[in-house]
């Protein structure tokens, strides 16, 4: 078992608003990094197949990390500016149990 933690979030982004979304996701990126322990860089994938669907990752440098993150009370507002552009959005946390 690993330490290693990610935040990843799967979107489905409203037809139309993927770029608006981009701008967003990075926007929230610039929020994260403002942060005491701001996270690594952070990914964005967006499906070749389904232009609406889209997966964000990235790695903290501790679980706590990403809990002071989510007590932040402006977190809420920088998530929801991001689900602005979203039919839905599933973000959490997940710890890295193999590779290969």
């Amino acid at each position: 078992m690993s330490d290693e933690v990610y935040t990843l979030g799967a979107w489905r982004v409203k037809d139309g608003k993927q770029s608006e979304f981009v701008v967003a996701w990075q926007e929230l990126g610039r929020y994260f990094n403002r942060l005491p322990h701001p996270p690594g860089k952070g990914t964005l994938l967006q499906s070749i197949d389904d232009p609406q669907q889209f997966y964000s990752f990235g790695p903290w440098g501790a679980l706590e990390d990403i809990q002071e993150m989510r007590d932040q009370p402006e977190t809420p507002k920088a998530i929801g500016a991001l689900m602005a552009f979203c039919e839905e959005g599933r973000p959490g946390t997940f710890r890295v149990i193999a590779t290969a």
